[in-house]
């Protein structure tokens, strides 16, 4: 005895197909799809269900209480077409819904140009824009053109200072526009600065993104034009000479290139970072050109010459130690004091002494070594030690008479000991 089965929603398109069913519409019957038989029989049936359900909701409307409704007529076509449709709102109610499409940048025409309405759900960051190094042959006499905002309300963002009390102003866009400077920034100095430790990396860094910089990159294009300030503010347009107001104008001339910064590639989600990039890489080769001069120098002195870039390699404490030291003798390396700066980033400096003791001596001081940390101030100091040609001669000639002598006592006492 075969057990029946539940008809399933395509057993009724069969079965009417079958039958040759005068409802079916033949451009959808001949299709293998039962979707689209659905869709035929709900649009062949839809003038009737309209008017069943118009009708309805007019009783409704005109009767508070169900239960004086005259439903009549009304109810039983209602039942029949529900009987007829049931299967076919079964099938499309069995349809995956389509996954919804990435959304994209919502684009405004003017008379002027094509506008992307910048769109801050979707921020791109360095994963696929290529940062290449700096090299002496793309250093660049003229500056760069300075890449446009494609969004308007961006732009005045940009512009306007917080202390104007409006709606939107550069805050949260400085903000981020800092930290794309920074992640620029590093990129650029790691790939091109490669024997440069991670505290002169970070000094280097320092001089492209801080505020007397960026202010500068500011005033030479001329952004003052667009900026919406406070009146305390007065002039705007001139140059910082170290009075209060005047540091507060160039941070807030920084700010306003930061902000900048991020609003180019907010404006253009496709291209506004790549943009960014070649225009900061440009902007900061022509600040720091001879540093990456002298980075491609040594580049090319270590590469044709290995046993110089095996020296070189090795820090100067290393060197030092290797010429003058042995048993008994040390060289400690002992901070100074010293309130000096550095002239380029007003950072305070670190002083450090090279101080030896042996051969006789205790505490001899032989030489000083001056940098923005202690690390590299003492290895200054074993640096200029080892320039002093006749300090580190005399030095190791007496490590070489002290060698000379321990050898010969070891000798001597070897044979004392066999005699």
């Amino acid at each position: 005895m075969h057990k029946r089965r539940n008809a399933s929603p395509g057993d009724h398109w069969a079965k009417r197909h079958q039958t040759g069913d005068p409802r079916k519409n033949d451009e959808f019957v001949n299709s293998a799809e039962p979707s689209n038989q659905a869709l035929a029989s709900l649009a062949e049936q839809a003038d009737e269900l309209i008017d069943c359900l118009q009708a309805l909701k007019r009783q409704l409307s005109q009767s508070k209480n169900p239960a004086e409704l005259q439903l009549g007529n009304v109810k039983s076509r209602l039942s029949r077409l529900t009987k007829q449709l049931l299967p076919s709102f079964q099938i499309l109610g069995s349809l995956e819904e389509p996954e919804p499409e990435a959304p994209q940048p919502i684009v405004e025409t003017t008379p002027a140009a094509s506008v992307v309405t910048h769109d801050t759900s979707s921020i791109p960051l360095l994963s696929n824009i290529r940062v290449t190094p700096w090299t002496s042959s793309e250093i660049q006499q003229e500056w760069p053109p300075l890449p446009p905002i494609l969004d308007p309300k961006l732009k005045e963002e940009v512009f306007t200072h917080p202390g104007l009390g409006l709606k939107y102003n550069y805050e949260r866009l400085e903000w981020l526009g800092d930290a794309y400077l920074e992640l620029i920034a590093s990129s650029l100095i790691h790939q091109t600065f490669t024997q440069l430790r991670s505290g002169a990396c970070s000094q280097l860094r320092e001089r492209l993104i801080r505020n007397v910089t960026l202010a500068e990159y500011f005033r030479h294009y001329d952004m003052s034009q667009w900026a919406k300030l406070p009146g305390a503010f007065g002039d705007y347009k001139g140059h910082g000479r170290g009075r209060s107001k005047d540091k507060d104008l160039v941070k807030t001339q920084a700010d306003m290139f930061e902000a900048y910064v991020a609003a180019v590639i907010l404006s253009d989600p496709q291209q506004g970072l790549t943009k960014v990039v070649e225009w900061l890489k440009t902007l900061w080769g022509r600040t720091i050109k001879e540093d990456i001069y002298k980075a491609e120098a040594a580049k090319k002195r270590s590469e044709a010459s290995p046993t110089t870039a095996e020296v070189t390699s090795s820090t100067a404490k290393q060197r030092l130690s290797v010429k003058i030291v042995t048993k008994g003798v040390t060289i400690d390396y002992k901070d100074l004091p010293g309130e000096k700066k550095d002239k380029n980033l007003g950072l305070p400096l670190f002083t450090v002494g090279a101080y030896l003791t042996g051969y006789g001596e205790v505490g001899r001081l032989l030489a000083v070594g001056t940098a923005l940390s202690k690390k590299d101030a003492g290895q200054k100091a074993a640096e200029t030690a080892l320039q002093n040609k006749r300090l580190i001669q005399a030095y190791e000639e007496k490590k070489r008479q002290y060698m000379q002598a321990r050898d010969g006592d070891s000798v001597l006492n070897s044979l004392l000991s066999e005699w």
